[in-house]
């Protein structure tokens, strides 16, 4: 049973999801149950679908702190509910018997029998951010057409101030949308919906979009991942940022979360912005990241893994992958890996003719303050505000239990940190 093959990586893969009828809603939700490999393991799988019927469903494996493992192929047929994970050379095929139970095999080699039932909500719900925020502002939905997507977006532009300034905000990586939440995760977290609606308050208007094949932006045709590569990503956030010029904002700042960080860059460096704002992002080139990554959970790889993100880099293809990165490194998604480990963001930063200000949390288990401090050291003329307890999702966990800081990935009771507000207000303030 190699089921400890499962990790999570920080990158951003498109996701396609497999189009099923309409009839899926008895399958939507968080499932668990437990593997007997000679001692248990708990499994949870979250079955989502679109407002199009398109299903989709990622797996947890707690006991071995590995959550977000999308898989590769999700079936639903009647009442039988079918997912693959390539990488892991896994497949689970179960039929509903009843509304709260899935009996069925989990294959990873050996074929074992895994029961699912249906996770029962906790009996006091947190409250939806959604249902809590200021709406001191006309709520406007945007559209960008683009080649072969239309990007959908949202403005927020508060009462209270003229249409000169605004904040572009771009999304990190993986299946995320306008709001900071992804399918690949439970629950939601609203970290840039409530980001956006806490700069509204102080007269800040901001357009966040949906990244294409994600949410509302999906593409015309079924998006093959061996197409995209990151300039892509990059040209929509260009064009979301054309889109404000078209509209009259003269003040136009980029703020980017996470991977968006990288994107944000890519993109100010040509459009020289009024202010870039760099949040949680990387100061190292990713593929430092990834050996970093795999050397600290799959160590028996090492070597195998520099070496083939070393190729990558330089541009080459890997014919033969080790079954368990293959997720990572599947021949699909290494044009856009080859586009990505190319860039080195200090070196993009450094060559910023605007002004910068990079912010990172203390409790960010996926990128580091050395990350913040390298792209001060590259650009110090920037100003680097470190917030304490922040955590990636920009919210704010007190201890130092890994379990604690992912359940804040699904709380959307949690409020953004004020201290990463008052730090782009400021910055703002100071650079208008």
């Amino acid at each position: 049973m190699k089921i400890k093959s499962l990790y999570i990586i920080v990158i951003s893969l498109p996701i396609v999801l497999q189009s099923m009828g309409q009839d899926v809603k008895k399958f939507i939700g968080t499932w668990e149950g437990k593997l007997n490999v000679g001692n248990e393991l708990r499994i949870v799988v979250h079955i989502t679908a679109d407002s199009a019927g398109n299903i989709s469903s990622s797996l947890d494996s707690p006991d071995q702190s590995a959550f977000g493992i999308a898989t590769d192929k999700t079936i639903v047929k009647e009442n039988q509910f079918e997912f693959e994970i390539n990488r892991l050379n896994a497949t689970y095929s179960g039929q509903l018997i009843n509304d709260s139970t899935i009996n069925g095999t989990f294959t990873q080699g050996a074929a074992l029998p895994l029961v699912l039932t249906r996770k029962k909500e906790d009996a006091v719900q947190l409250p939806d951010q959604t249902s809590t925020l200021s709406l001191s502002y006309k709520n406007i939905d945007v559209s960008v057409r683009v080649k072969n997507v239309t990007l959908s977006g949202t403005l927020f532009q508060p009462f209270n101030s003229k249409k000169s300034l605004v904040i572009l905000i771009i999304a990190g990586s993986g299946p995320t949308d306008r709001d900071g939440n992804s399918i690949a995760l439970p629950g939601k977290n609203n970290s840039l919906l409530q980001l956006a609606d806490s700069l509204a308050e102080y007269g800040i208007a901001s357009l966040r979009y949906d990244k294409r094949g994600i949410g509302k932006s999906q593409p015309d045709t079924i998006m093959g991942e061996e197409n995209l590569t990151i300039d892509n990503i990059a040209d929509d956030a260009e064009a979301m940022y054309n889109w404000l010029m078209a509209q009259g904002y003269a003040n136009i700042y980029i703020a980017g979360h996470s991977e968006g960080s990288l994107i944000g860059m890519m993109i100010a460096e040509k459009l020289k912005p009024a202010g870039f704002i760099s949040i949680a992002g990387a100061g190292r080139k990713a593929g430092d990241i990834l050996k970093e990554q795999v050397a600290a959970q799959l160590p028996g790889l090492k070597t195998e893994l520099d070496n083939d993100i070393d190729s990558l880099e330089r541009g080459l293809s890997v014919s033969t992958v080790n079954p368990s990165v293959a997720g990572l490194l599947r021949p699909s998604i290494q044009p856009y890996m080859k586009s990505w480990l190319r860039l080195d963001p200090q070196k993009i930063i450094s060559r910023l003719n605007c002004p910068v200000l990079i912010v990172q949390g203390t409790k960010d288990i996926q990128i580091k303050e050395i990350d913040a401090k390298n792209l001060y050291q590259a650009k110090q003329k920037s100003k680097l505000v470190i917030i304490n307890n922040m955590n990636h999702v920009l919210k704010q966990v007190n201890s130092n239990q890994a379990k604690d800081n992912i359940n804040a990935y699904s709380d959307p009771g949690l409020p953004v940190m004020k201290e990463l507000v008052t730090a782009m207000v400021n910055f703002i303030l100071q650079t208008r």
